[in-house]
Parts: C-alpha cells; sequence; structure tokens
C-alpha cells in the first residue's frame, strides 16, 4: 500500500470513527431526518410518481416527502422533506425540471429547488387539504384542487392566487393543463369532469359520470376518464339513487371539445391509473392485478406486463416514452422497457400501510405488520430483509419466538401461520378457522411459551382457543364450544400451564403436555398474573383480589378492597402486591398473600375530584384510569383523562418530579410505555385526532424529561416499541415510517 492510499484510509477510518451513524446505517436512512432521530427504516407510504422532463430523473411522492432517484442507476439522490407541517399528498415537477411543487395536508403549496430541496416559497389560501397539482405548460402558472371544493391557479413568481374556480361539490381530486395551456380539466368523487378557461376562471363545460382520474392526450384533443359501472348523478341530498352508466369498468376516450366518447377500453376490474405515452399512440392501464398497453388508435391490447402480481396503483412514462415506471401496493417502484415488457429496475424500502411494530428478542430485527404481509427489516443497516406473505387479508396479530428464529401470526382469513424469519418462508399453517357456513374468523395474536416450544391463540369472534407443539406442527388442545369468547391467554413462565380467561367463566388452568384441564378459579375476574415460578396465580377485578395455588387450586387469600375503582397487581420477588385506588383521592400498597396493607398515600391533584360528589363508584369504575409499574416493580405511573400523568416510587409511595402535563393538542387521554429495563418511560398520546403525536421520554427514577421525539407525523401506541436492551426506541408513523432514536444515557 503505497502513502497516498495508507492516508485514505485512515481518513475514512477517522471520519467512521467520529460519525459511527455513517457506517451504522445507510445513506438513505439518513436523509432527511426529523431532529433527533438516529436512522428512518422505510421511505414512506408512495402517493405518486413522476419522471423530470429530460427523463434523468424520477421522483417519489410519499407521505414524508419528495424521494429524487437518479433514474438510469436508481441511486437516491436526495430527498425532499420539512416544509409542510404534515403529510405530503403529492408534487409535480415544473416543466423546465429545476423546481418541484408539494401540496399537504397543511393546506399549502410549496415549492422546492429541484436539486438543492432548498424551500423557495410557500402559497397559502386553500381552506383544506390540497389533493392535486399542476404546472401550466409555460409553468407561469401553478393548479390546484382541494377538499375546500376548490380549483385556484397561482403565479409561480410572486406566489399570488389569481383565481379561484368554484363549481364542485365535492374535493377536487385531479387537475391537469391542456397542453396548449388555455384549459384546465379537473374531476373529483361527484362523478364530473369540468372544463375551465385559464384566463377568464369561467366554466366551459361539464361532464357527467366519470370519476378522479384524467389525463389529456399530448395533442390536446382527447382526455381519458374512468366510470365505474353505477355512478351518482346530481340529486336531492335527500333521495338515494343509482344510475346504471356501464355493465363494467371503462377507460373513456373523451372527445375534448364534445365531452362525447370517441372509444372505450373495458375492464372487468377497478381501474387504479392510466397514461398516455408522449406521442400519444399508447396508452398504459392498470385495472386489478394486470397492467397493460393499449393501442390509442383502435383500443386493442398490445402487451400485457403484468397479470396476477400486486396492484399497480400510479403509472407514468418517460419523457421518451421507451420505459414506464409504476408504483405497486407492494410498496416497490418498477421500470419497465416499453418494447420488450420487462422489469428492468426496481425500486425497494417503501411502507405502504403499517399497523404494528415489533422488536426481535435480539433487537436486530423489526417487524412491520402491512396490513396482510410482515416485513422484516435490519435495525443497524436499515435495509429490508424480507415480506412474508400469505395471509388472504389482514393480520390480526404477530409475535416472535423467544430464539427470534420464527414469527407466528394470527390473521382475519382465520389462519395462524408460522415463518421462518431469515428465509422468510411460511414453515407451517397451524390452522384454518371458519364459521358453519365458511366464513373465516380472526385469530388473535398468537402466545408463544417461554422455551418457544408451543404456541396459544384464540379466536377474536367465536369461542375457540388452541394450543399447538411448535415444532410438530401437533394440535394438543382445542377448545371449543362450551366456553364463552377467550379474553385471555397466558402461558405459565415455566410453560407448564396455559390459563384462559372467557368472557363470562372463570379462570381456567390447563396442562400443556396432557391438554387436560387442572383447576377452574371461580368467581369474576378481570385479569390474573402468575409469578415467576409459576406456583401461585393472582386473580383481580376492581375492588377483589384472590390469590391460589396453581396445583391444587386452592384459594390461598383473598383481599377486598371496598369502593376501590382500579386495582392493579405486580409480583416482585413472587409476592403478589395490590395496588388500590380510591373515590377519596387516597391509594394504598397491600401484600396480597397476607392481606396486610402496606402502604396509603394521597393523590393530590390527580384530576379525578371534580368527579365526586355527584359520580358514584361504578361511574367513576368507568373513567379512563390507569396504573402501570415499572418491570423492575420501583416505580409506578397514574393515568386518567385530561389529567396530568403522575410518576411514584413504590417503596415510599411518594410522587416523584413533577406532574406530566399534555401538550397543546393533547386534549385526552395518555398512554404510558416502560423500558425493558424500567429505566425509562415514555408518554404517548393515545388517538388519531392528537395534532403530532409527540412522543416523550422520561426517566423512571427522577421523572426528569430526556428526550421529545417529534415524528414527520402522528404515531400510535401499538407502532411504538423499546429495543430489548432499552438503548433505543422505535416510533411508527401514520406517514408509514419507523423512525429510530437513542435513549439518552444517564
Amino acid at each position: 500500500m503505497n502513502k497516498l492510499s495508507l492516508m485514505v484510509v485512515l481518513f475514512v477510518v477517522t471520519v467512521l470513527c467520529l460519525f459511527p451513524a455513517l457506517a451504522e446505517y445507510e445513506s438513505s436512512t439518513q436523509m432527511g431526518l426529523p431532529e433527533g432521530a438516529a436512522a428512518r427504516i422505510g421511505k414512506g407510504s408512495i402517493v405518486g410518481i413522476m419522471y423530470s422532463p429530460d427523463g434523468t430523473r424520477l421522483a417519489v411522492t410519499t407521505h414524508i416527502g419528495v424521494w429524487i432517484y437518479n433514474a438510469q442507476i436508481g441511486k437516491e439522490l436526495d430527498l425532499i422533506t420539512g416544509g409542510h407541517k404534515d403529510r405530503f399528498i403529492t408534487a409535480a415537477y415544473s416543466p423546465d425540471g429545476r423546481t418541484i411543487a408539494t401540496v399537504g395536508e397543511d393546506k399549502t403549496v410549496r415549492l422546492w429547488d429541484a436539486y438543492t430541496g432548498q424551500l423557495l416559497k410557500t402559497f397559502k389560501g386553500h381552506k383544506d387539504d390540497i389533493y392535486s397539482v399542476a404546472y401550466s405548460p409555460d409553468g407561469k402558472t401553478l393548479a390546484t384542487g382541494s377538499a375546500d371544493k376548490t380549483v385556484r391557479l397561482w403565479n409561480t413568481v410572486t406566489g399570488k392566487n389569481i383565481r379561484k374556480l368554484k363549481g364542485h361539490t365535492k374535493s377536487v381530486l385531479s387537475v391537469e393543463f391542456s397542453p396548449d395551456g388555455t384549459m384546465i380539466a379537473s374531476a373529483n368523487d361527484d362523478d364530473a369532469v369540468r372544463f375551465w378557461n385559464v384566463h377568464s376562471g369561467k366554466p366551459i363545460h361539464k361532464i357527467t359520470g366519470y370519476r378522479n382520474l384524467i389525463n389529456y392526450s399530448p395533442d390536446g384533443n382527447t382526455l381519458l376518464v374512468t366510470s365505474d359501472p353505477y355512478y351518482f348523478p346530481d340529486r336531492d341530498p335527500n333521495t338515494f339513487s343509482l344510475v346504471k352508466l356501464d355493465t363494467i369498468y371503462v377507460v373513456h376516450l373523451l372527445n375534448v371539445s364534445t365531452g362525447q366518447p370517441i372509444r372505450t377500453i373495458s375492464s372487468l376490474n377497478y381501474v387504479n391509473s392510466f397514461a398516455y405515452s408522449s406521442d400519444g399512440k399508447t396508452i398504459a392501464i392498470s385495472d386489478g392485478e394486470r397492467f397493460a398497453l393499449w393501442d390509442a388508435n383502435t383500443g386493442k391490447r398490445l402487451r400485457t406486463l403484468i397479470e396476477g402480481q400486486p396492484e399497480i396503483q400510479s403509472i407514468v412514462f418517460s419523457p421518451n416514452g421507451n420505459t414506464i415506471a409504476t408504483e405497486c401496493n407492494d410498496g416497490t417502484i418498477r421500470l419497465w422497457d416499453v418494447q420488450t415488457g420487462k422489469n428492468i429496475q426496481t425500486y425497494m424500502g417503501y411502507i405502504n400501510v403499517w399497523r404494528v411494530i415489533k422488536y426481535s428478542p435480539d433487537g436486530k430485527t423489526i417487524a412491520i405488520n402491512e396490513s396482510d404481509e410482515i416485513s422484516l427489516w435490519n435495525t443497524t443497516t436499515g435495509t429490508h430483509l424480507n415480506t412474508l406473505k400469505g395471509h388472504k387479508s389482514y393480520i390480526s396479530g404477530f409475535a416472535f419466538s423467544p430464539d427470534g428464529n420464527t414469527l407466528a401470526t394470527g390473521g382475519s382469513d382465520g389462519t395462524v401461520r408460522l415463518w421462518d424469519t431469515f428465509k422468510g418462508e411460511n414453515k407451517k399453517t397451524l390452522v384454518k378457522h371458519a364459521n358453519h357456513v365458511g366464513t373465516p374468523i380472526r385469530i388473535d395474536t398468537p402466545v408463544f411459551s417461554s422455551d418457544g416450544k408451543m404456541l396459544a391463540a384464540r379466536s377474536m369472534d367465536d369461542d375457540t382457543a388452541w394450543l399447538w407443539n411448535v415444532h410438530t406442527g401437533e394440535n394438543i388442545i382445542t377448545l371449543s364450544a362450551k366456553i364463552n369468547h377467550t379474553k385471555d391467554i397466558v402461558f405459565s413462565p415455566d410453560g407448564k400451564i396455559l390459563a384462559t380467561k372467557f368472557k363470562t367463566k372463570a379462570v381456567q388452568l390447563w396442562d400443556t403436555s396432557t391438554g387436560h384441564i387442572i383447576n377452574t378459579l371461580t368467581g369474576h375476574v378481570h385479569s390474573f398474573m402468575f409469578s415467576s415460578d409459576s406456583k401461585s396465580i393472582t386473580t383481580y377485578t376492581m375492588d377483589m383480589v384472590k390469590m391460589w395455588d396453581t396445583i391444587t387450586g386452592e384459594n390461598i387469600n383473598t383481599l377486598f378492597a371496598p369502593n376501590a375503582f382500579n386495582t392493579t397487581v405486580l409480583y416482585p420477588h413472587d409476592i403478589p402486591f395490590a395496588i388500590t385506588t380510591y373515590e377519596d383521592k387516597t391509594s394504598s400498597i397491600w401484600d396480597v398473600s397476607t392481606g396486610q396493607l402496606l402502604k396509603k398515600f394521597n393523590r393530590p391533584g390527580d384530576g379525578l375530584s371534580k368527579y365526586f360528589g355527584w359520580l358514584n363508584s361504578n361511574k367513576i369504575s368507568r373513567l379512563n384510569y390507569e396504573i402501570q409499574c415499572s418491570p423492575t416493580y420501583d416505580t409506578f405511573v397514574t393515568i386518567a383523562d385530561h389529567t396530568p400523568v403522575r410518576l411514584w416510587d413504590i417503596t415510599t409511595g411518594k410522587h416523584i418530579g413533577k406532574p406530566i402535563k399534555h401538550l397543546k393538542g393533547e386534549d385526552g387521554y395518555i398512554s404510558v410505555m416502560y423500558s425493558p429495563d424500567g429505566k425509562t418511560f415514555a408518554t404517548i398520546p393515545v388517538g388519531d385526532d392528537f395534532q403530532g403525536g409527540t412522543v416523550r421520554l422520561w426517566d423512571a427514577a427522577t421523572g426528569k424529561h430526556l428526550k421529545t421525539l417529534k415524528g414527520h407525523s402522528n404515531c400510535d401506541y401499538d407502532s411504538i416499541a423499546f429495543s430489548p436492551d432499552s438503548k433505543t426506541i422505535a416510533t411508527g408513523h401514520r406517514d408509514s415510517t419507523v423512525l429510530l432514536w437513542d435513549i439518552p444515557s444517564r
């Protein structure tokens, strides 16, 4: 190695040491990150694709921003993001390719430098979300369509709102300039395409019976539109009538001057997208799971590129007409050679629909529930590993085995499936559950035993539960017909007992080796918990706690807590303790095994006092009030609607730190999640109505605020997970990305 080469190597090593994130994550996971985030998994939910006018770049609009690719080699060049206060909706290139216009849920139009990503201008005027945007051919005017039912025209230089076009009765979902720039076509879900004079802003004519997809031919004489078998005509809002337009889904080529169909292309499936080639001779149409090319002059099909594959949501021709870019509902962008029909390039990494995220036991993998699929991602590199496909409908829940080698899924298609997490293969389908007429019945999240050798699951819609041997797939127990809606299903820590709780029956204990019932624990039960040695189990309601011997079924002790409206049980050192909460603004900690009162303390200013005096205990019990304990049993938090979250020391019963108040816009319930080591907890506003969905991290020992995690958009409790080592937290967002954040050391 010469001296120059050695210096280069030393420089690279030095840079990677100084900036470990560069070595730890791929570049695309670092682009446009919110402040404080370490990396991103997924590039967002795709909402549109477009070529730059010269064809050298491909822009993919997602809910977090616009990804810019080199169209020849497929490399990410940039991510335009950070301007809109909430999700991006769509985008458009200027005719010279120097500017990109974006619109979003924050009611603004923003112009960006297409090469530097710099925000140039912001236009304001719409009263609701903006759904569509288009440049005039000369680039001097911008048209936008909004949920406020208007089309607006903007001067791209001054940002002035030139005109407001009124007439639509619903949200304007599509706008497009004619190739000569003299007309605008706009469409929405009121089944009417409207044409407007650009210079005067006056309506030219309206064509009824067509929905929101529109596309001008290059010569401007023809407009592509679609119709469904039925549509809602203009009518009295108090009446309900349907007019039959076609017997099948149809793409119409309309004469722009007369509004009359020149030609039709029929389809048996819903039409997702279509586009004219640059010479106007070819039309690309995606309908259902088919993607084909059609002759624009004859209406005959030329070539089918895809059939029976993931649905294509968006289509765009390259400017030279040699390539087509498509966006599929599996989160991929594919480029196709028009002449050969071959897939020449695929861009991956997009998540279209997320529901729940979970870490693998070793923390190296994150699993993301994407409707009827699970995608697996490497947490170190941010790369996509596998997608688990097989369920015929959405996945209700999933769980990793203790060794992380297997993932179990329960689906609304009535199946429980086992997957190899490294190969992405479906190893076994354990059950196919249906009702008496053959309709699949949803199955909830499967549960592994602590050694990973057994798996249990329950139906969500009827009275069935199962226990399987994971290795062989053998069904050990099937509980059916004699029970009423399984509500909880839990393994004892040693895996020898399966506890089930039913809607109208008590807890039943089953021997997992034989499938025989061991004991039935009588009495009404809200929840239950095993001791770590599996020798006892504690059941509890709002005002009663019972401790049982799991082998004999003997009731060891019963703790009555009259007038308590909330009770939580914890098991430090295999001794059950109960925390009870009362109307008189006090709480108590009890040793359940002896019934001894250990500590009584007041709950100052918890906000519930305003209900006392006119709400009885039964009504108070229905308030959103919750107690959550740390995994180490050092602290617990109390949570109630519209009130601050409070942190308490379990040993002393004293309040720790300051009350955690709601942020602006967080008007209701806040949930709490502890890290596995119990040192950190996160507060999360629950529900989609909270603007921002801000997650905050707190020191569980002192109550000190550590970090605020503000993503691109809202997040939800089910899509937040701490890593097993408690060093990282993952937050899933409404824009279909998962952000990874480092937890501050202390």
